[in-house]
């Protein structure tokens, strides 16, 4: 039996980091959502829900989504969907999982093309950083999952035959 390096059980830097990112993330929907519930007029509520609005995480009618925002129920409820993403990607990176990597690039294939849309219709200087992150994390995801696919086919085929 070979046991593996240690250098081999040891997370890259960008994994750690973009779980870390998801988790806070996920902290700051969480906090968002649960103020949106105890006091939906304070400043810190009307800030963080401004915030996720720029940054496209409540969807709302209206040209380039300047529509009134939806009820309240439906952004907790949006929020808290988010939340339980946001914290299954962090966790799965940290356990080094590779379905986790799997679902940032599923969710980040899907966000991209509206978040580029976005970004032709209004640049922001928030959702053009935004948007650059999320390229760059999806280019080292997908990078990192052809690499680890291209490796595992290496392995097989120079497995001997039993």
């Amino acid at each position: 039996m070979t046991q593996s390096s240690p250098k081999e059980n040891k997370s890259p830097l960008g994994v750690k980091l973009i779980a870390l990112l998801s988790l806070v993330l996920a902290l700051i929907v969480f906090t968002t959502g649960v103020l949106l519930l105890l006091a939906p007029k304070s400043w810190i509520a009307r800030l963080s829900v401004y915030c996720m609005d720029r940054l496209g995480f409540i969807p709302h009618s209206g040209p380039h989504g300047t529509g009134p925002l939806p009820p309240t129920w439906i952004l907790f409820s949006a929020l808290m969907t988010y939340t339980v993403i946001f914290v299954l990607e962090g966790g799965g990176m940290l356990m080094q999982k590779a379905w986790a990597e799997y679902l940032v690039l599923v969710e980040l294939a899907l966000l991209l093309p509206p978040e580029m849309l976005e970004n032709f219709r209004q640049p922001d200087f928030l959702r053009i950083v935004t948007l650059i992150f999320n390229m760059v994390i999806f280019v080292y995801l997908s990078v990192r999952r052809t690499q680890s696919l291209l490796a595992m086919r290496a392995r097989q085929l120079n497995k001997p035959i039993s």
